[in-house]
């Protein structure tokens, strides 16, 4: 069985954990399989947006599943597939999966079927719109276990959210609900589990009724500026702004509008 699900839908890219079983934990062929998802999603010009989802009812994803990692990255253990191989040569996939190193400015929307826990919660904070069902619970427990949330949290969460707000997350240690994350800011939305895939897909049929560039230009400000100066901050948000304007698609919008029809974005 595959650890992830990687369907195209015109121009959607869904992804979804597939571990029901482990907890959806991040094992070495999901870290891999995941990472190369990415890359598609990045690679891939036809490809407009990406839903990140778990499979089953319980779990989005509980963390990583490092027990036969940890040997292979200390070098206690030898490689013995390709896939272990792969983990070896390049020690990056971890920041790949969490969209560190190379941040994807394509719209990913997730869709919280159950528990964020640990990596889980990690991995969320790397997407952009989030929904989730109502039982979804999220933690960063690593504290407990003598370890830190080193995937991204101590650096995301206190940029996302209110600093008591991320600094209850990081320190606390305590799961906090759906109800709660979505108090926090942590999270857009909350649904009923039965509407949660539902309500993914407007989101995604939304974005892709949009022109693809402009957002990629926004996403990508919102991410590059964060920490800028305003004045830098400014100078490249009108960057952004004069590479969208000169683009087919900033004609198409107009042109579409006056002629009362629906825009044909090409992404151009």
């Amino acid at each position: 069985m595959s650890a992830i699900l990687f369907e195209k839908r015109g121009q959607q890219a869904w992804i979804t954990l597939n571990r029901p079983d482990q907890k959806n934990l991040m094992n070495g062929d999901m870290f891999v399989q995941l990472a190369d998802a990415w890359d598609e999603v990045r690679a891939d010009d036809n490809i407009r947006v990406a839903v990140l989802t778990g499979a089953g009812e319980v779990d989005f994803c509980c963390g990583g599943d490092l027990g036969g990692l940890i040997p292979l990255w200390t070098g206690a253990k030898q490689p013995e597939n390709e896939i272990e191989q792969r983990l070896v040569d390049d020690p990056m996939i971890p920041d790949k999966v969490m969209l560190k190193g190379d941040p994807l400015y394509k719209p990913v929307v997730a869709a919280i079927n159950g528990r964020a826990l640990g990596g889980g919660t990690e991995l969320l904070q790397a997407t952009d719109i989030r929904i989730a069902a109502e039982h979804a619970e999220f933690a960063l427990p690593e504290p407990k276990a003598g370890v830190v949330p080193g995937a991204g949290s101590m650096v995301r969460l206190t940029r996302q959210l209110p600093y008591a707000h991320a600094m209850r997350i990081l320190l606390g240690g305590e799961p906090v609900s759906a109800a709660e994350a979505l108090a926090m800011g942590l999270i857009s939305e909350v649904v009923p589990l039965a509407k949660l895939q539902e309500r993914a897909q407007q989101f995604a049929d939304n974005i892709c009724k949009q022109a693809p560039l402009a957002l990629q230009a926004i996403k990508r400000t919102a991410l590059d500026t964060h920490t800028l100066p305003w004045a830098e901050a400014f100078q490249f948000e009108m960057e952004q702004a004069g590479r969208v304007m000169m683009s087919k698609d900033a004609r198409e919008g107009p042109r579409a509008f006056k002629e009362k029809r629906v825009p044909d974005f090409k992404g151009e």
